[in-house]
């Protein structure tokens, strides 16, 4: 008897214990088919699940084993469009129009996201009023002003206080005491001081040390923004050295925690190699270098290097290859206007989609010479050596190693197919994504 009640006790406690969903409506929906959930786990998404959409609605169902934190709604996966909320083990309801999802997203359930929602909405109106004063007390220096200042400064400091009160227990308060906005006393006589001040309070609420922030995207953000918006110039020697400077302030506040200080460095390095500035580059790499040893990537940071080494304007790293019997290289080819190199793999799905595409329509056009690299390993080597035979007018280099192939490192190549033009000097013209861009920039020329 004391056995079955031990059962039944367990089973009751196993069927009471709370599922959550996450259930929304998506006007002007478009028709996107899925709805996917990810959590959010120190900046990085980690998937759940996922749900159709039907006529603009959807419905997922959030595991039991799910830890409270910052999760993501994503709609739109080849744009990357998508909403995040809290989740604080409650059921969440949101509705948005996927046009304009940050500036029309409404929480209808959720004691979090209302409550967050309502203070950005709220503290967004003082501060802008505050902010409209100021500009105000720029063009003319009314002392009526100093008085409308301190009344909306005052309110937005009882706001803060009753906020960070009310949500005492809530996951949305780290959130909240992490967003208070930093004002002065007095009124500034000049733009340059305002920035200024801006500047130097920006994290002041900010702990970088807080695993709720870590696990979303608030802190990348806040950094993203002091970083690139916050620190413009129309001259680019200006804005280089804002940015050097921002860079630096963001080291300096998180130099205790290295994991972040790591990803934010990566972050930068990722952004401004693709933007091709080396300057930059050279610039965070100074900085990243000063980590510890177990913290430096160093294959990352060779990929990073092989990107500016194909930059628009720069002369393609050299390789050879033995073809027919015969030894080749990069640099000694001639006889054509144009070289496209394509970095492919016999076992990639979407290589075998664009390499026909590519044979058929540069195999008749001897201006333009193909060398394709098969980064390929033991497994692989007798699929690429079948595979090479549909495509006989190019120059086939068997990429020993995959993804640790020299030349395929030297080139910064972490995906396949990577396309790169060349013209006959063997400059980087064109860096294209897939076959159909190859087409649009070499038709156009």
């Amino acid at each position: 008897m004391t056995k079955k009640l031990l059962l039944i006790f367990l089973l009751i406690t196993f069927f009471s214990h709370a599922q959550y969903t996450v259930k929304g409506e998506l006007q002007r929906y478009q028709n996107y088919p899925w709805m996917i959930l990810y959590g959010l786990e120190n900046g990085q998404q980690d998937y759940i699940a996922y749900d159709s959409i039907k006529k603009g609605r959807f419905s997922i169902t959030i595991p039991n084993n799910q830890s409270p934190g910052m999760y993501r709604l994503v709609y739109d996966v080849k744009n990357q469009a998508s909403v995040d909320f809290i989740f604080d083990n409650e059921n969440v309801e949101l509705i948005f129009n996927p046009l304009q999802a940050e500036e029309t997203i409404q929480f209808t359930e959720s004691e979090n996201n209302k409550v967050y929602q309502n203070y950005l909405k709220l503290t967004r109106a003082i501060q802008d009023d505050l902010d409209s004063i100021q500009v105000s007390y720029f063009q003319a220096k009314d002392k009526s002003l100093v008085k409308q200042y301190n009344l909306k400064r005052q309110q937005l400091i009882a706001l803060q206080q009753e906020f960070e009160t009310t949500t005492e227990g809530k996951l949305a308060q780290h959130f909240i005491k992490a967003s208070a906005k930093y004002y002065e006393k007095t009124l500034f006589l000049s733009p340059n001081e305002y920035v200024s001040s801006i500047k130097t309070h920006y994290f002041d609420a900010i702990d970088f040390n807080n695993k709720t922030l870590l696990n979303s995207t608030f802190i990348h953000d806040r950094i993203n923004v002091f970083i690139f918006y916050l620190n413009t110039a129309e001259d680019s020697d200006q804005l280089a050295k804002l940015r050097k400077e921002a860079i630096t302030t963001v080291i300096a506040k998180i130099a205790n925690n290295h994991q972040l200080s790591k990803d934010v460095q990566e972050g930068l390095l990722y952004g401004f190699a693709n933007l091709e500035d080396t300057n930059m580059v050279n610039y965070v790499l100074n900085n990243y270098f000063k980590l510890p040893k177990e913290f430096q990537d160093l294959n990352f940071v060779n990929d990073i290097k092989g990107q500016l080494r194909t930059s628009i304007g720069a002369t393609a790293p050299n390789f050879s290859w033995n073809e027919k019997g015969t030894s080749k290289e990069l640099y000694s080819l001639k006889g054509a206007q144009k070289y496209v190199v394509v970095f492919w793999s016999s076992t990639c799905g979407h290589c075998l989609q664009e390499m026909p595409i590519l044979y058929n329509y540069l195999k008749n056009n001897a201006e333009i010479k193909v060398i394709a690299i098969g980064l390929e390993d033991d497994q692989s080597t007798i699929g690429w050596r079948n595979m090479i035979l549909k495509y006989p007018n190019f120059s086939h280099v068997y990429g020993i190693d995959k993804w640790k192939n020299q030349t395929a490192k030297n080139y910064g190549v972490n995906a396949t197919p990577s396309f790169f033009v060349l013209d006959a000097e063997k400059r980087v013209l064109s860096k294209p994504e897939n076959v159909k861009e190859l087409k649009v920039f070499l038709d156009k020329k």
